[in-house]
């Protein structure tokens, strides 16, 4: 039995499944609502992954594999999944157009001066004085130089932008012009116009972006975050942004979400604010879906090696 613990899985997405592999999908709102009855049943379970603790997994008596409609592993119980052999796959890729289309929209609104012009409209204000910039040989460094990264470059360019890219060893990524080393990049961010940060929380990169760092942004730069908030000083961020240090920044993600509404991010004029959303759209559950049925199919045939984004229990990853 393959059951659903989102309601986010629409009956278009069922009849899709079951036309293409024969399978039928037993949709719940939440994991709360799926009786103990269809829990001992179920093999196959679509998650998100924030609602499966060990406790809950443990009512899952014969499950075999787990589908996440996310790409974030953080909240899985590892020990409990890898103990009891449940295959586990996830939905990278799925993030890269959302995201990398968010990350040229936030460019364009500060090179377009898009806030400007909404607040001239609200005053119906007339102002053809000021002019704008444009992307075309425009800098841009991104921390992250993976699929999501690499789509991100590929759009720069077609922009005209000069794009460099930032990973754990300077290794080569085609389509960026240069790599350099995370251990080496603080040197480099007064060379750029645009930081995009598309980096995992890790041990090696909580507060990368430290008062020491954020220092070296040069005074034109806009600063993207739609990785992790805890990569970010918030504290030294703001300082800097409120002394208009650096031209501006968006962010999509904070170390506390929602981010709190005495939060002093909300009071400053040259920030975008979005609610950790770049990587979503109203094609994100379609993709996830599309996996997914590839993944029966596989799995079906007994497949398990050849799942799309197999989880290694072990590593994590």
């Amino acid at each position: 039995m393959i059951v659903s613990s989102s309601n986010e899985i629409t009956e278009y997405h069922c009849n899709s499944i079951y036309q293409q592999t024969g399978e039928t999908v037993h949709v719940f709102a939440n994991m709360e609502e799926i009786p103990l009855a269809v829990r001992r049943e179920a093999t196959i379970l679509l998650t998100y992954g924030n609602d499966l603790t060990a406790s809950t997994l443990d009512t899952f008596k014969n499950l075999h594999w787990i589908q996440m409609l996310s790409v974030g592993l953080d909240d899985l119980p590892f020990e409990r999944l890898h103990k009891r052999g449940i295959l586990v796959t996830h939905a990278k890729g799925i993030h890269v157009v959302p995201m990398s289309e968010y990350v040229l929209g936030t460019m364009l609104y500060f090179e377009k001066h898009f806030d400007r012009f909404l607040l001239n409209q609200r005053k119906r204000q007339w102002d053809r004085d000021t002019l704008v910039g444009e992307l075309h040989q425009n800098s841009v460094l991104v921390f992250g130089t993976g699929v999501i990264g690499k789509e991100i470059a590929k759009k720069c360019k077609l922009f005209g932008m000069m794009v460099d890219g930032v990973n754990t060893s300077g290794r080569e990524v085609e389509p960026f012009d240069s790599v350099f080393a995370l251990d080496v990049a603080q040197s480099k961010l007064k060379d750029y116009s645009y930081i995009v940060i598309i980096l995992p929380l890790t041990s090696d990169t909580y507060h990368l972006f430290s008062k020491e760092m954020l220092q070296q942004l040069h005074p034109n730069a806009v600063l993207i975050n739609v990785g992790r908030g805890g990569i970010m000083d918030e504290e030294e961020l703001y300082r800097i942004l409120a002394d208009k240090r650096i031209r501006g920044a968006a962010l999509d993600v904070y170390k506390q979400e929602p981010l709190p509404k005495e939060h002093k991010f909300w009071e400053l004029d040259n920030v975008l604010l979005t609610q950790h959303m770049s990587a979503k759209s109203n094609r994100y559950v379609d993709r996830c879906v599309d996996i997914f049925i590839e993944n029966i199919k596989q799995y079906k045939h007994k497949q398990d090696r050849r799942l799309v984004n197999l989880v290694n229990l072990e590593k994590q990853y």
